[in-house]
């Protein structure tokens, strides 16, 4: 299958863009009320390699779209630099993928805003990985994924203002907006569950 993007009729999906809209706010611990797994048992690794230092920007229930009740409620974002590699958090089967939005921002796809690779976990989730730059996402659409395989890089396409890789697990995806899930990664250090707004951590080997 071509590495373009195949568009599904009657969906568009404004997602996570506006990443890049923050307010000053203090480190938050996620969603009041939300049922986090243990990171001992959750089905999750953090979607970059072994030794990468991780920055945290956005995460759950904190600001902008990322505010609690907001569909990206549950979306985490990994302030790395533009080009870096990022993984599949989750083995799966990719759903989707578009590439061919501009690296600096905007784009015109009924769909998605930006470039990004969704991967099918067979349960009814499905991961969002979003902001690629243009030709920045590397498997095509049905491709099977195992944990740790490349998917893309990071960037800043669609409305981001900064290059990150925001992620985000929804339920029964077809289109935004979409439910989030609440989510923990097993090889975060320190272990938090989950991940904290503007806090940094290491990738541990699993």
């Amino acid at each position: 299958m071509s590495r373009s993007s195949r568009l599904i009729p009657g969906v568009v999906l404004l997602t996570a863009a506006a990443c890049g809209l923050t307010a000053p706010l203090t480190s938050t611990r996620g969603c009041p009320d939300a049922e986090y797994p243990a990171a001992d048992s959750s089905p999750y690794f953090v979607p970059f390699g072994v030794g990468t230092v991780l920055n945290i920007g956005l995460a759950n229930c904190s600001s902008s779209y990322h505010a609690e009740g907001q569909p990206d409620q549950f979306a985490t974002d990994f302030d790395l630099p533009t080009g870096t590699p990022f993984l599949a958090a989750r083995p799966g089967v990719v759903s989707f993928v578009q590439e061919d939005q501009p690296s600096g921002g905007g784009g015109s796809s009924p769909l998605l805003v930006g470039n990004g690779v969704f991967v099918d976990h067979g349960d009814g989730t499905t991961a969002l990985y979003l902001h690629s730059p243009e030709n920045g996402i590397f498997v095509e659409e049905g491709d099977t994924v195992a944990v740790g395989d490349t998917l893309g890089i990071v960037g800043r396409s669609g409305l981001a203002g900064y290059p990150h890789l925001h992620f985000i697990v929804v339920a029964d995806f077809s289109g935004y907006p979409y439910e989030g899930v609440p989510v923990s990664f097993r090889n975060a250090s320190p272990r938090d569950v989950p991940l904290r707004t503007y806090s940094r951590y290491e990738v541990t080997p699993p």
